[in-house]
């Protein structure tokens, strides 16, 4: 089942969506409070004895602009914070630019020296090697804000 076609679902079956506090409803008019594992807000539908998920935020994208997008990015980086405000449609690189957990630079043995890159494009972009973590990690947040806005 597509995408759309979950949305479409969802909304046949009643669920709405309130763009200004970002909760989403069943029929029922009962707040769907179900969390996945990754942080996410999601709806979860029996269709023919199978459970189907779909994550509230696309949802709430398709409710509000009839469109699917490939992805949704939560602006403020709260998982569950889906008012249409903090949605904003991107595409999976840009997207993958507000990870916390990448660093973009790492210890080289080989040279005995901190390795910094930043990735465009599927491209790898040499920074240099530093002395120190700290050079890498300032050469790593200034090419940052070169090469991942938008």
């Amino acid at each position: 089942m597509t995408q759309k076609e979950k949305c479409e679902l969802a909304i046949e079956r009643g669920y709405t969506y309130d763009s200004e506090t970002g909760l989403v409803y069943n029929k029922k008019n009962k707040l769907i409070k179900g969390i996945n594992s990754s942080g996410y807000c999601q709806i979860t539908m029996k269709v023919n004895n199978k459970t189907i998920s779909l994550l509230a935020h696309h949802f709430s994208w398709y409710y509000m602009n009839k469109e699917c997008v490939e992805e949704i990015d939560h602006i403020n980086g709260i998982r569950n914070d889906n008012r249409i405000c903090n949605l904003k449609s991107v595409t999976r690189q840009q997207n993958q630019w507000n990870r916390t957990t990448a660093k973009g630079y790492c210890w080289s043995k080989i040279q005995n020296k901190w390795h910094a890159q930043i990735k465009l494009n599927k491209k790898t972009i040499y920074l240099g090697l530093h002395n120190t973590e700290q050079e890498a990690r300032n050469a790593y947040l200034a090419a940052k804000e070169i090469y991942h806005k938008f």
